[in-house]
């Protein structure tokens, strides 16, 4: 199982790329995963719904599954390459990460303002920069070292560059 991470601060594109990327590779014929780090105390449950009303109750453990579906909600954080482990056993070829900056997966990074820059040299393992801005261009090609910088909305190119830096290959038959 391949990984990749879309990394950026808040509010420059990531979900909107991770989503492009999937839409792409899931399109190709590949089975992918996706995780989402979440920085607040987010609730991903409908209240009102019998899985929300279980969980309220108490339940530290919960889970809602139908013939073709299955959801989990735990009352607990869970670190990356826990969640990685538990997807393994779902014979995915590739999982989306969006977030978790610091951990050692190949990145696509997003730089949307001047401000953003630094963020380049506190990450491992950048494999491409995607920017909207294309006056920083010029100056993210002299900063990202050897990671290329592509426009943001280039999902063809940077779909590309994930397949040959993490060597995705061909989808299976």
């Amino acid at each position: 199982m391949k990984v990749v991470q879309i990394v950026g601060y808040k509010k420059s594109g990531k979900t909107e790329l991770a989503c492009r990327l999937i839409g792409k590779f899931a399109a190709e014929g590949f089975a992918v995963g996706a995780l989402k780090r979440d920085a607040h105390d987010f609730d991903p449950d409908v209240a009102g719904t019998d899985s929300h009303r279980l969980r309220r109750a108490g339940a530290r453990a919960a889970a809602v599954a139908s013939a073709r579906r299955t959801a989990w909600f735990e009352e607990r954080g869970a670190e990356l390459g826990e969640l990685l482990a538990r997807m393994g056993g779902l014979r995915l070829d590739l999982v989306v990460v969006e977030g978790w900056k610091k951990e050692p997966y190949p990145k696509v990074a997003l730089v949307q303002r001047e401000e953003d820059i630094p963020l380049l040299g506190e990450l491992a393992g950048v494999i491409a920069v995607a920017t909207w801005n294309a006056e920083l261009r010029g100056r993210l090609r002299r900063t990202a070292g050897e990671a290329p910088v592509y426009a943001y909305d280039d999902t063809e190119s940077i779909a590309a560059c994930v397949r040959r830096r993490i060597g995705l290959g061909i989808p299976p038959s």
